[in-house]
């Protein structure tokens, strides 16, 4: 197996990048980990979470405590990516479609008493037909399984090798197919089995400032985690390249990143990230 690619400055990972999107049957979107050695999982499917055998609960906690906040959302993604925002672990995982996005938040310091810790940025090599928006059909078969309890979505997952027809008779897909009509009433019930089990690239609503500035988009994962380490040919499947930022380097990174306009302040526009970048810049 290759090693992993390595970059100490902007440059080098322009050019690596430029290496790894070469393909235009490829969609290509890019996550940054200050962490090199945490796992490129949406927050509740993470091992160290608890999140996701409690997912039917805590979508439902919040929109009961604040159904205010979810009034002007048309459909379960639109909730996924607000619950996102405020900090709930759901089955999204944030990606950027510009690089340079994504390289800032590798290059976030992070400390460890123990040494020093890298950090990642993931390229994802998506395929179009693996492309979706906000409004899919697609999208709305797989967010809608967060209204589903662990039983039922055990039961979807069993039961995947099944045709069409017979898939459609079990109770947990009928139950999803009510969710799904309630927010498209005219849904055709033919889900195919396979394709819960799917991650999608979605491109959502360009609603909030936090996702414009950050070039913002979603992959958005089913009943399994599908995506392979390495870049492969295979025509159906997110594959992924790993570059790693060496801790050593993090810092010059940053100062070239905040030369070309990517620094907290620009890609968090808000008050107070105005304000915490206004008071670094003339602190140094």
């Amino acid at each position: 197996m290759a090693a992993n690619i390595r970059v100490s400055s902007v440059i080098e990972f322009i050019d690596a990048v430029s290496k790894l999107t070469k393909r235009i049957t490829s969609i290509h979107v890019f996550r940054g980990q200050r962490n090199s050695e945490w796992i490129d999982n949406p927050g509740i499917l993470r091992q160290s979470s608890k999140m996701i055998s409690h997912e039917y609960s805590a979508v439902r906690d919040l929109q009961s405590v604040h159904p205010q906040e979810f009034y002007q959302d048309l459909n379960m993604f639109d909730k996924l990516v607000r619950m996102q925002h405020y900090g709930l672990p759901t089955r999204l995982m944030d990606v950027s479609s510009n690089p340079l996005v994504a390289l800032f938040f590798a290059t976030e310091p992070y400390r460890s008493t123990k040494k020093e810790i890298d950090g990642r940025v993931v390229v994802y090599d998506v395929p179009k037909i693996r492309r979706k928006y906000f409004d899919s059909d697609s999208v709305s078969c797989v967010s809608n399984l967060a209204n589903l309890t662990d039983e039922e979505k055990a039961e979807l997952l069993d039961n995947e090798k099944l045709d069409i027809d017979d898939f459609q008779k079990l109770p947990s897909c009928d139950r999803l197919i009510q969710f799904i009509r309630a927010e498209k009433a005219h849904f055709r019930p033919a889900i195919k089995p396979t394709d819960l089990s799917r991650a999608y690239y979605v491109t959502p609503k360009m609603q909030n400032n936090r996702i414009i500035a950050q070039h913002g988009a979603f992959i958005i994962f089913g009943l399994r985690i599908v995506m392979t380490k390495r870049s492969t040919e295979n025509d159906s499947t997110i594959t992924r390249t790993l570059i790693d930022i060496p801790q050593a380097a993090k810092a010059l990174i940053r100062r070239e990143l905040d030369m070309l306009g990517i620094n907290a302040g620009t890609l968090f526009p808000d008050l107070g990230h105005a304000a915490s970048e206004i008071v670094r810049k003339y602190s140094q």
